[in-house]
């Protein structure tokens, strides 16, 4: 699916941080065809430029004969600059990340980070599949950039500015669109597109980037997606893993939030 690209991977590698993860958050909608589709683009393209990527699905229960997220927040990393020994992982989160999720809310997203940065190898790229309201809780106040998978759809439009509208109020945060391709003419879906942005301009007083999932098409080159997903991790947030007890987030105006239910978006 994705050709080897020297100079990219060699890029993206220089962008990582040393002693820590980033962290890139998917929001998690109706459409969960479409969500997957980003974060499966993701993952496998930045497992082929050399990384090592842990995807977090908040749609798989963990269980006694598929572990996942809580069961590797509960063992933690050792060694902690793990060689890369798999392409890239899909770990069941929906218990775990209701468990960061609930230190998110009663001991604010420090604690919440510490967890997690303390369940990967140095240098993961942690793709986070969660909900709106999961996201606004463990990341309010930091400089994370969750992404909105979307398609131009009516109903596509409608998720996509009810997920601006909750992690920008609730979250102060500034999530990006991310468009995949459909069947609409490019006219049709530059304008729904457009009034999306307004809206949002019109209503929070902010519109939301958009960074459009870039179509493969055969015999093109893949730098175009290359770039995407450099870009990408580019703006990841990163968590180092703290020397004492300070914390791994910095998140200042902390309030208390109370966790939701998984389906309430």
């Amino acid at each position: 699916m994705f050709d080897p690209m020297i100079d990219q991977a060699a890029g993206l590698r220089a962008v990582m941080a040393p002693l820590g993860i980033r962290l890139v958050p998917v929001v998690l909608s109706r459409d969960v065809p479409t969500a997957f589709d980003v974060l499966w683009t993701l993952g496998a393209g930045l497992s082929v430029l050399g990384q090592r990527v842990v995807a977090l699905d908040a749609t798989a229960l963990e269980q006694p004969e598929r572990p996942g997220l809580l069961q590797q927040m509960q063992r933690g990393v050792a060694p902690r600059q793990a060689p890369v020994t798999e392409p890239w992982t899909v770990l069941p989160a929906q218990a775990g990340l209701e468990a960061l999720v609930q230190t998110a809310s009663t001991l604010g997203p420090e604690a919440a980070g510490q967890r997690l940065v303390a369940a990967f190898p140095h240098n993961t790229v942690v793709l986070v599949l969660a909900p709106k309201e999961w996201l606004s809780v463990l990341l309010e106040g930091l400089p994370a950039r969750p992404l909105v998978p979307m398609t131009l759809q009516p109903a596509g439009l409608v998720d996509a500015y009810s997920a601006v509208k909750v992690l920008h109020q609730a979250a102060d945060l500034q999530p990006v669109l991310v468009p995949v391709g459909d069947s609409l003419p490019p006219e049709v879906s530059q304008q729904g597109l457009r009034v999306l942005q307004d809206t949002a301009q019109t209503h929070l007083g902010w519109a939301p980037d958009c960074w459009p999932l870039p179509e493969s098409r055969p015999g093109e080159s893949r730098d175009a997606l290359s770039q995407w997903m450099l870009r990408i991790v580019d703006s990841a947030l990163t968590l180092d893993e703290p020397e004492d007890a300070a914390s791994a987030w910095i998140s200042p105006h902390q309030r208390e939030a109370l966790v939701p239910q998984l389906w309430s978006c």
